[in-house]
């Protein structure tokens, strides 16, 4: 069996991979970036917002990273910034999801960092509290790539779960997790009409630099008025369906409101057929649109390519990320990072989505600890997959919150590569300064 090496390994392309990938060969290290799609960008190429740099006292404390691929975009012409809402937050940051894989290809490429698509890891050699390899398979057949440092940034944290790593799935006493969902595109579209028709306040309002006249970039409600139509044809798996709304083009709009419950995301076959019912269930919805809803008749829609999972494994760390850190807004010593994104939970039943709101200044720091699987000396997780209560992963799990992680997750695994030391032996205060001096805001202190 063929075999590759580097100083990092980073396991997952989405947004915590990118940001964990890039930061790692900035920091010097020889990286490795393994993905099982063809393409990098994971969720956000689907077109869903980066929720969420701005907490609801308005007051920005996601920067580093995140920030720079939110400007990137801006000068691609590939977002629109950060925009005021009167909604349940109050801003916003949409992205084109084409442009967010462009832009990530090129950002990755210019790191030097070494990506390997459509290569899945299907076996971790994990003995005496390290990893000492894994088992790729890619074109061609079976590798092995070894690292000094991994980076779990698989989302389901597969590679933590495949090394032993303890790790909790779905609620406390049900395991129930949150519903899959797939976004829907529609071109040609009236989003003023959309907005004035749907939007449950005042829609965020953007511009563009082709286009400087405002138009609404972000606004969301229910299908409440329809309830009989969705009904009789089955459109959803409840009435009153809630529905989110993203673009940053005058006349294209993202559409997210589709669910499938009772989906375990680990599951090869249960998410396969997922992906079935959500096609369905997103072609059912996009004529329901055309046919109903005034400012979609003159538009033709197209399903995301990839399914959205919300929740599957969490690892257990060091520290787990409680139901009180949130509500507290607790800060911690060893933080790498805020997030401000409400705590937001789809339903596991109804895939209705709940809102619950982070206490003390809106933003609460995630420790170090919560980013290293308990036992093991040379792994760092990031993204999803992170040491977090089940209620707490609602607030952990968006993409924002994931590129913060995530970068962290890389600078660390670079440094303890750089020093010959166990991650878990990294001091703290030296992974904070390389943050802040990376951009990575870590609160006032």
């Amino acid at each position: 069996m063929e075999e590759m090496t580097c100083d990092v390994l980073v396991v997952g392309g989405g947004v915590t991979g990118l940001a964990a990938s890039v930061a790692a060969a900035r920091s010097g290290a020889r990286t490795i970036l393994i993905e099982a799609r063809p393409f990098v960008g994971g969720n956000a190429t689907t077109g869903l917002c980066l929720h969420n740099f701005v907490s609801q006292q308005g007051r920005q404390v996601v920067f580093g990273f995140a920030q720079e691929m939110v400007d990137r975009l801006i000068d691609a012409g590939g977002a629109v910034g950060h925009i005021p809402y009167d909604g349940f937050v109050c801003a916003v940051t949409p992205v084109d999801g084409t442009w967010f894989r462009i832009v990530a290809t090129e950002v990755l490429a210019e790191a030097g960092v070494t990506v390997l698509t459509g290569a899945g890891v299907v076996g971790v050699d994990a003995r005496d509290a390290r990893i000492h390899g894994v088992t790729v398979a890619m074109k061609g057949g079976l590798r092995t790539v070894r690292a000094h440092t991994y980076v779990d940034a698989s989302g389901d944290g597969d590679v933590a779960a495949l090394a032993g790593a303890r790790f909790r799935k779905g609620a406390p006493g049900t395991g129930k997790m949150q519903p899959v969902s797939m976004i829907m595109h529609f071109h040609n579209v009236d989003t003023v009409t959309i907005a004035d028709e749907l939007g449950e306040v005042a829609p965020a309002m953007g511009t563009r630099r082709d286009h400087q006249e405002p138009f609404p970039v972000y606004f969301n409600g229910t299908f409440s008025k329809w309830n009989k139509e969705i009904r009789d044809a089955e459109v959803f798996p409840n009435l009153d369906r809630h529905v989110f709304f993203n673009t940053v083009w005058p006349t294209r709009v993202n559409v997210n409101t589709s669910a499938v419950v009772g989906v375990d995301g680990t599951d090869p076959v249960a998410l396969a057929r997922a992906t079935t019912a959500l096609v369905r269930q997103v072609t059912g919805a996009g004529e329901f649109l055309k046919q109903h809803v005034p400012g979609f008749s003159r538009g033709y829609f197209e399903p995301a390519a990839i399914v959205g999972v919300r929740e599957t494994r969490n690892i257990t760390g060091l520290y787990e990320i409680s139901d009180d850190d949130i509500r507290a807004g607790r800060k911690f010593d060893d933080t790498i990072g805020q997030i401000c994104f409400h705590v937001d939970i789809h339903d596991p039943d109804t895939g209705q989505a709940q809102f619950h709101p982070i206490g003390d200044d809106g933003a609460f720091d995630v420790p170090f600890r919560a980013l290293l699987p308990e036992g093991f000396a040379n792994l760092v997780i990031g993204g999803r997959c992170i040491s977090a209560s089940s209620y707490a992963h609602g607030a952990t799990r968006n993409m924002a919150p994931c590129l913060v992680t995530g970068q962290a997750a890389g600078t660390a695994a670079a440094m303890a590569a750089s020093a010959g030391v166990e991650v878990p032996n990294l001091p703290v205060p030296d992974l904070q300064d390389r943050l802040r001096r990376d951009g990575a805001y870590l609160g006032e202190r």
